[in-house]
């Protein structure tokens, strides 16, 4: 089987979702998360409230996790034409976390989860963020935000509250090229229309030399739109195709920094000066005025890596257009899925961009037991790439996925141990290109033990990582890219 074959490409990391339909392709679809933007009706609507319970339903048992956009509701106890008082989107929610432990369940372990998305500027956001958590155990609330939430201190100051608590996460509020409302997905990096969804692999940086990479990105997004062409979720009855999109991703990026000898700050000063073009064709390696004596060897190695991914960019933006999507570009959240993938040098691939935050980390699971990883100990761990760095890596890559008019979002978290989340933090973030906050993570490794990390989570453990870390039993979280 031709996609089959595409599967093995040493750079190709695919989900575990992707693997599973791929050797069996009946009942659950390859797809990941999905939306729905819930409509302010109760009459037999597919896009109303009861509409969403039975979408709600189909998605957790046939698909992955489902974001409930809820800022069409009526504000609590205001009335219609008909003389109905709403509920408001907060009683909802309820319902929506019920459905998720019940199907999720459901006898055997399934992976899933709901994620309840609200408007700042909507009525009753107080009621949504703070909400009582015991209340909704199955169910993760997110909050959309744009730039003028910082004028409104009690809704800005209750954000912030919740975010360092753990009970939110902050989206930006986002529109296609036509002006029309695009919606997050359970973990933030993709941004599709009500009822679509999304097919996610990765290119793994680690596990390819630096030339190879723009084929490698090539071959990924020509084996993701071959893909979206088979599955058939179009047909289920639950999903629709408003847009063509699928979400190539990366993991990785530390093992080939480490592998190449260059730090996180010379390759993001290295994409920096990519993103702005002052790093001229012709003379790829100088800024204005800088002698090729005075730039280091493994800087100059950098402005190599970036030209490299910045070429693969391109050759996958040519190959997504020509099966005309509308988005194709991501970084998703990849704990599950690095772990499975390892680097040219036989070590364990660490998430997406991110640094790992030790270079061993042990996966306590309870299907599995202990297991061992060691990520490529010429690695940087987070605390020596410090936050600034890290927030502009991200910016930057925003920024070249932007370039290619094809980007969703990155699913970035903050790190809670070294950033103060308060209103500066928040204007920095509004003020650049990421549109998302997921989660908050502890991550010197003085403040927790290396075996709870965001680094060591596994599909079947992410509930015992967030209970950690939210103080509860029973969390949802999201398979997307497992």
């Amino acid at each position: 089987m031709k996609l089959r074959e595409q599967e093995q490409s040493a750079a190709l990391a695919v989900t575990g979702r992707v693997d599973s339909w791929l050797k069996n392709p009946t009942r659950r679809y390859p797809v990941s998360c999905t939306v729905m933007n819930v409509k302010d009706t109760m009459d037999e609507d597919p896009d109303g409230i009861e509409g969403s319970f039975l979408f709600a339903s189909k998605a957790l048992r046939y698909g992955a996790g489902v974001s409930l956009h809820l800022s069409e509701l009526r504000p609590k106890g205001t009335e219609n034409e008909h003389g109905m008082v709403a509920s408001g989107p907060c009683g909802f929610m309820e319902i929506y976390s019920k459905f998720n432990e019940i199907l999720r369940r459901g006898g055997q372990y399934r992976n899933g989860a709901i994620v309840a998305h609200c408007d700042w500027d909507h009525r009753d956001i107080i009621e949504f963020i703070t909400y009582d958590r015991a209340r909704i155990p199955w169910l993760k609330r997110c909050v959309n935000v744009d730039p003028d939430v910082i004028n409104k201190p009690d809704v800005l100051n209750a954000i912030m509250d919740g975010a360092r608590k753990g009970d939110i996460w902050i989206v930006k509020k986002q529109y296609d090229k036509n002006g029309e409302r695009i919606f997050h997905n359970v973990c933030q990096e993709i941004l599709i229309k009500s009822r679509d969804t999304c097919l996610l692999s990765h290119i793994n940086l680690g596990a390819v030399k630096i030339e190879d990479i723009p084929a490698a990105f090539g071959d990924g997004m020509r084996f993701l739109c071959n893909l979206y062409e088979s599955t058939g979720v179009d047909e289920s009855g639950i999903y629709s195709r408003k847009d063509r999109q699928v979400g190539l991703g990366v993991l990785g990026l530390a093992n080939l920094l480490a592998i190449e000898g260059v730090t996180y700050k010379q390759f993001v000063r290295a994409l920096r000066q990519r993103n702005l073009d002052v790093v001229k064709h012709e003379d790829k390696f100088k800024e204005p005025g800088t002698k090729y004596e005075e730039i280091d060897e493994a800087q100059l190695k950098a402005f190599e890596i970036v030209e490299y991914i910045w070429a693969g960019f391109m050759e996958a933006a040519a190959v997504a257009d020509e099966h005309n999507m509308s988005r194709a570009f991501t970084v998703a959240p990849t704990a599950s899925c690095a772990y499975r993938y390892k680097d040219r040098e036989g070590y364990t691939t660490a998430p997406e961009i991110a640094p790992p935050i030790s270079l061993e980390v042990d996966r306590d699971s309870s299907t599995l037991g202990v297991q061992s990883y060691k990520f490529n100990p010429k690695s940087e761990i987070a605390q020596d790439v410090g936050w600034d760095t890290f927030f502009e890596l991200n910016c930057e890559w925003q920024r070249l996925m932007d370039s290619t008019g094809l980007a969703h979002a990155i699913s970035m978290n903050w790190w809670s141990d070294l950033i103060k989340f308060d209103r500066d933090f928040m204007s920095r973030w509004l003020n650049s290109p990421l549109k998302s906050l997921y989660y908050s993570l502890q991550v010197m490794p003085s403040t927790q033990d290396k075996s709870n990390v965001y680094a060591a989570i596994s599909e079947t453990d992410v509930d015992d990582y967030l209970s950690e870390i939210l103080t509860e039993d029973n969390v949802p979280t999201c398979d997307c890219a497992e």
